[in-house]
C-alpha cells in the first residue's frame, strides 16, 4: 500500500482539484492506496473541502497542537499512514499527482527514496519571480552541504517507510525534505524531473520567517553530520 501525505492550512480552493487528481490518477493504475489529508486548524473550511472529496480514499487528520507547522503536518501524517511506502506532496497544485505513479515505479525498481526535482535535466519552475528564483537556488546550495541530492529543498517526494525506522526527525517550518534526504537510511535514491507551477489560488506561505527557519534547519543538520561522523570515526 501507498500512503499520501498532504499538509494543508487554508488550502480550500485547491484541495479538491488536487484530490480528484490523484484519485483518478491511481484508479487508472489499480494500486493500494490511502489518502492522509493533515489540516493544520485551517479557517477557510480546507478539512471539510477534503473529506467532502476524498469520499471512501482516505481520511483528514485535524491537527489541534498550538504549533502550527508543516514538518510536523507531514510527520504527523507518516505516523498515522498504514502504506509500506509515503508520498509527501503539497496541496496547492504545484506538485502534479500524475507523476506518483512515476515514484511507485522507481520504487518497484529498487530505490528507497524518488524525489520530484526541479534542477535536473527536464524539471524547472513556471510562474516564479526572479527573486524567487533566488531564494530557491541558493537554498539549494546551502543543501548541497549536507546531501548528494540536487533538488534537496523539495517537498515532493516518495521514500519507503523501512527507510526511516529508527530515524529521529525533528524539522521546524517548511522543509521536512531536507531532513529526511540527510538522516533516512536509504541505500538508493533517484530524481525525477518535473515542473514546478506556482498556486494559481490563494497566498504563498514563503516569508521571512521560513527563510530563517530554514538557515536555523541547515546549521543543525550540519551540526548533526557532524557529530555522526566523529561517532563513526
Amino acid at each position: 500500500m501507498i500512503s499520501i501525505v498532504i499538509p494543508t492550512y487554508n488550502e480550500a480552493e485547491n484541495i479538491g482539484g488536487v484530490l480528484k487528481r490523484i484519485i483518478e490518477g491511481l484508479g487508472k493504475i489499480g494500486i493500494d492506496y490511502e489518502i492522509l489529508v493533515v489540516d493544520d486548524a485551517s479557517q477557510d473550511g480546507t478539512a471539510g473541502v477534503a473529506e467532502k472529496a476524498l469520499g471512501g480514499s482516505g481520511r483528514v487528520i485535524r491537527r489541534v497542537s498550538k504549533k502550527k507547522s508543516l514538518s510536523l503536518s507531514v510527520l504527523d501524517g507518516i505516523k498515522e499512514s498504514a502504506g509500506n511506502a509515503v508520498v509527501v506532496m503539497d496541496a496547492d497544485g504545484s506538485h502534479p499527482p500524475e507523476l506518483i505513479p512515476v515514484f511507485i515505479k522507481k520504487l518497484e525498481e529498487g530505490y528507497d527514496l524518488v524525489i520530484g526535482s526541479r534542477y535536473i535535466k527536464g524539471g524547472g519552475t513556471k510562474g516564479f519571480p526572479f527573486k524567487r528564483k533566488f531564494i530557491s537556488g541558493f537554498a539549494c546550495l546551502l543543501g548541497r552541504l549536507l546531501t548528494r541530492v540536487k533538488d534537496n529543498t523539495s517537498g515532493f517526494f516518495c521514500i519507503k517507510k523501512s527507510a526511516l525506522e529508527g530515524v529521529s526527525l525533528t524539522p521546524d517550518g517548511f522543509k521536512i525534505g531536507l531532513e529526511v534526504f540527510v538522516k533516512a537510511n536509504c541505500a538508493s535514491f533517484i530524481e525525477v524531473p518535473y515542473n514546478f507551477s506556482d498556486r494559481i489560488k490563494g497566498m504563498s506561505k514563503l516569508k521571512p520567517k521560513v527563510v530563517a527557519q530554514y538557515l536555523k534547519q541547515v546549521l543543525g543538520l550540519l551540526a548533526y553530520k557532524i557529530s555522526r561522523n566523529k561517532c563513526q570515526s
